[in-house]
């Protein structure tokens, strides 16, 4: 009887306060929308949408920024957990009504193990806002007593009705350990080649890194090793014959100084024809402040970046300046802005690097990429860099002949680089549907 009372207590005490929270933020009478559905817009990179759409059945999923109920940012942090954030931010008649939910697969989860479990919370964090469509009626809430215990779990089962049961918590299952460590390791490798009747053309690549991220600490290393060669046939007498060749080896190392501040050192070692350096290496470090807390990245962040260190150059020729080898210190300033929010999505980064003993040679350059909805169907796109570069020392001496020209062979002077695009997205027809077809898929 204890227990039954408890059961009870809890689930009135549930209950009423939807009721008085939906009574309170709607005093007036709630207008359903012409479908009934609650539209929810989802932002998840990674997650199997399909999944989703057919394990979250009261609502209408839809990629109209305008039309959207709520819209939800689901992301993974890399820390040891893999916790995963998922925010709610209601729109229109919702709006102020925001949440954030939280949960942590255990180590080694498949695939299937978080999506089942990301949909659930979905389905826990919906439910609010759901109650208040004509979905309403269907949800329903059932006291079912599985255990003794006294502890609680709220579990969203669907079916052809909908309905909120109560039970007890499983057993907790035993965690396993993770025997890599939380270290991940990628190797890649590429091959292409394309050629006519006069020209041919090989490329390969070859990289490989190891990963270990946790709450505090974030440790990379990683190297790459790529070859191009071609030959062009001029005339019977006369082929072109080319040979580029870079490779690079890099590690950096980050520490948590708390929710704004981190600490970094990098290193790195490599080598480019294209640029005359037969050997460059680079050691540096520096600190990073965020002006906002690292966990709303997903939403928002503005980072101040600086890193300092010597750097070593060997050339492959004699440069510009009559040398084969050059000592520099050079310290490297980075702000990078980042923000998505229900207008669109922009984000910015300006970068200062220069020799501190050469003040004069310097880099300045400037990223930058804008995605704004101007309608509910339309949308403007854009992206550009723009580059000031004074800082060529490692150029070869002499005249680039016609060959290196023509064939980027050789790194050239210039006093700036740029790039522009601009375009329009325009979407139209049926922004959402509830079904999923996963025939020949590809």
């Amino acid at each position: 009887m204890k227990h039954q009372t408890l059961v009870s207590i809890l689930l009135f005490s549930a209950v009423s306060t939807i009721a008085v929270s939906a009574h309170a933020q709607n005093a007036a009478a709630i207008q359903p929308l012409a479908n009934g559905a609650l539209r929810v817009r989802l932002t998840c990179t990674g997650c199997d949408l399909d999944f989703l759409k057919t394990n979250i059945g009261f609502v209408e999923f839809t990629a109209d920024a305008a039309g959207a109920d709520v819209d939800v940012v689901a992301s993974r942090a890399e820390t040891p957990d893999r916790r995963w954030r998922v925010t709610f931010v209601g729109r229109g008649r919702f709006a102020g009504r925001d949440r954030t939910l939280s949960f942590s697969p255990v180590p080694l989860a498949t695939a299937n193990d978080i999506g089942r479990e990301l949909a659930r919370v979905l389905r826990i964090g919906l439910v609010e806002y759901a109650v208040e469509t004509v979905a309403g009626p269907q949800l329903d809430v059932a006291v079912r007593r599985v255990s003794a215990a006294p502890s609680l779990q709220i579990v969203y089962i669907e079916g052809p009705d909908l309905r909120v049961t109560v039970r007890g918590p499983p057993a907790a299952p035993a965690v396993p350990t993770d025997r890599w460590n939380y270290w991940v390791f990628h190797i890649s490798g590429e091959t292409y080649g394309d050629g006519e009747r006069l020209s041919f053309n090989r490329f390969y690549e070859a990289s490989a890194s190891a990963n270990r991220t946790t709450a505090n600490w974030k440790v990379r290393i990683g190297g790459s090793r790529s070859l191009s060669r071609s030959s062009f046939t001029v005339s019977d007498d006369e082929t072109i014959k080319t040979r580029l060749s870079d490779w690079r080896a890099d590690s950096l190392i980050v520490g948590s100084l708390g929710p704004h501040f981190s600490l970094a050192a990098a290193s790195s070692v490599g080598s480019s024809t294209f640029s005359n350096e037969k050997r460059v290496a680079r050691v540096s470090s520096g600190v990073e402040y965020d002006v906002f807390p690292y966990d709303e990245w997903t939403r928002r962040s503005l980072t101040i970046q600086y890193l300092a260190g010597p750097a070593y150059y060997e050339f492959a020729a004699e440069t510009i300046f009559g040398k084969l080898a050059e000592k520099v210190a050079q310290h490297t300033l980075n702000v990078s802005l980042g923000l998505r929010q229900p207008w669109g999505q922009a984000g910015s980064t300006f970068v200062f690097t220069q020799q501190l003993e050469e003040l004069d040679r310097t880099r300045t350059t400037f990223l930058g990429n804008l995605s704004v909805r101007l309608t509910r169907n339309l949308s403007l796109t854009g992206s550009g860099t723009y580059a000031r570069i004074r800082d060529q020392f490692t150029l070869e001496k002499g005249e680039a002949t016609e060959e290196e020209v023509l064939l980027r062979q050789r790194q050239l002077a210039t006093g700036h680089r740029y790039s522009v695009s601009v375009g329009v997205a325009f979407s139209f027809g049926a922004l959402s549907s509830a079904t999923v077809n996963p025939r020949f898929g590809f």
